[in-house]
């Protein structure tokens, strides 16, 4: 789903992921000869060339590392870590979808993105006795590559390649942070909500009959909580957004005319 901390980045709607290119797809966009079972094609060295890191390392790098790197399953709604747990490995979504989280005191719950196929998360495993500061989801049926803390460390240091491209990770994640921190403080809550949906349009939408479909299968309570206001405030938002043209279909699965929320947020900004 792009802010500070271990992933999610404050902003919400995904960090940039790899997409595979150059490979066959079937239909759904799968490679083809995709099965259901991890353990068949598309194999694990085929997923750990097409995650950013290890995009540059050769066959026989990637068959090294897919020997420290297992699969890990996760249905829908299941925790992959709390908040406080021990930073202690690195996440590659295989296959799914995972929503970070940071709850208050109080119990409330602000979502701090949402990440699908081929993003990282669980950066923060770099720092010394550090814990989660934020918690992991799997919003659907979810399939990750880990890789535990210590073999993460090792590889950097005997990849300056890998380590090189941590650094452009993070980088990039600290400007979206920025971006993010700079947007809240320039737009009112209908212009927040203007701009998750532009980014979830792009990341991940897919074009219908009226517009850009997000099936994402998010509620109003779910969007308040990404852009720091109340259902009943996203319901005003969405009815104006609707007004104006933006909006297509406020209800699950929204729909959205990418254009005009541009427009929108182009006049919000003068």
């Amino acid at each position: 789903m792009s802010g500070p901390a271990d992933s999610g980045d404050g902003a919400p709607g995904r960090a940039p992921g790899r997409r595979p290119t150059g490979v066959a797809v079937d239909v759904l966009g799968r490679p083809v000869g995709y099965t259901d079972d991890v353990q068949e094609y598309p194999s694990l060295v085929w997923h750990l060339k097409n995650t950013q890191l290890f995009e540059d390392l050769s066959a026989e790098e990637l068959e090294e590392l897919s020997r420290i790197t297992p699969y890990k399953r996760f249905s829908q709604g299941e925790i992959i870590y709390h908040m406080e747990d021990p930073a202690d490995a690195l996440y590659f979504i295989r296959e799914g979808m995972v929503k970070i989280s940071m709850y208050f005191p109080n119990g409330k719950e602000m979502i701090l993105g949402l990440l699908g196929q081929y993003d990282i998360f669980g950066e923060l495993l770099l720092l010394e006795s550090e814990r989660r500061p934020n918690q992991a989801e799997a919003v659907v049926d979810t399939t990750l590559i880990v890789m535990p803390e210590g073999d993460f460390q090792r590889l950097l240091q005997q990849q300056p390649r890998i380590a090189m491209k941590f650094i452009q990770v993070m980088s990039t994640r600290l400007w979206q942070a920025q971006q993010w921190q700079a947007e809240v403080g320039a737009f009112d809550a209908p212009g927040r909500l203007a701009n998750l949906l532009l980014r979830l349009a792009k990341d991940f939408g897919a074009p219908g009959e009226r517009g850009i479909v997000i099936d994402l299968n998010l509620t109003q309570q779910d969007l308040a909580k990404m852009i720091g206001a109340t259902r009943e405030t996203v319901s005003h938002c969405l009815a104006r957004l609707l007004e104006y043209g933006a909006v297509r279909r406020r209800r699950a699965p929204i729909t959205v005319n990418a254009e005009a929320l541009q427009r929108f947020l182009d006049e919000a900004s003068e």
